[in-house]
């Protein structure tokens, strides 16, 4: 009987130690789709949607988890670009990975004579100041062939990630931000011409990690008299 006892018991240990084994299993391997493909992706898209979004992911909690506070997008749309024959062009894709996002956005805009000037105006004296940093970092006005039209750029691939605003000429900008997407096959609705024509040569790690040198963040603090980069961030607008 006591024999019976101590095989059932046994039996009992060894169902336990293996339950315990696959649960533990199951969580790192939960944990590994997490870190490496993040939760489900998330896909806005319509413009009347734009001010909600924008002003979800640049408040609260999910300002670190942009990793951007869309400072060259416009907080709200002027009106005249919903006057001027078409809407908008509006798209947000997110994927909350573990420790950066995966995120394209996407906002093209057509806007009367004094709109458009007001929002180059904006962009050409955008800037940022940090708190403990007397110097402030401002967009950086690229007119060179790497893109196909005048650009502010807020991100130069800095973290893997891009944000400007791009003049296309006859009232028209485009507005973008992408982060951790390295190639063109991974780019959903951006037309590739508004992408910089280096784009997937930038995205090595020698070029797009954060401490690599000669890339750009406005939302990174400044150090003029030392290393390029601070590590201080502040992803508010």
């Amino acid at each position: 009987m006591l024999q019976k006892k101590g095989v059932k018991l046994s039996i009992g240990i060894i169902a336990g130690i293996i339950i315990g084994i696959i649960t533990v299993l199951a969580i790192i391997y939960i944990f590994l789709l997490k870190f490496f493909f993040g939760g489900p992706v998330k896909k806005i898209e319509g413009v009347d949607k734009y001010e909600e979004t924008i002003l979800k992911y640049t408040s609260g909690d999910s300002i670190n988890h942009v990793h951007t506070g869309f400072i060259t997008f416009p907080e709200s749309i002027p009106k005249s670009a919903f006057e001027s024959g078409r809407e908008p062009e509006f798209y947000f894709e997110y994927r909350d990975t573990w420790d950066a996002p995966t995120c394209e956005v996407y906002l093209k805009c057509q806007y009367d004579d004094t709109d458009y000037a007001s929002e180059l105006s904006r962009l050409q004296y955008t800037s940022k100041s940090f708190k403990g940093y007397k110097n402030t970092n401002s967009l950086v006005y690229d007119d060179t062939a790497r893109f196909s039209h005048p650009v502010y750029l807020a991100i130069d691939h800095h973290s893997y990630s891009y944000e400007y605003a791009m003049d296309l000429g006859n009232n028209s900008i485009v507005y973008i931000y992408t982060s951790w997407k390295k190639a063109l096959d991974d780019i959903k609705k951006i037309p590739t011409e508004y992408l910089p024509k280096d784009f997937e040569d930038s995205m090595t790690a020698d070029k797009a990690a954060f401490f690599a040198e000669g890339n750009y963040d406005i939302y990174e603090a400044p150090n003029p008299s030392g290393p390029q980069h601070t590590g201080a961030v502040d992803y508010t607008r």
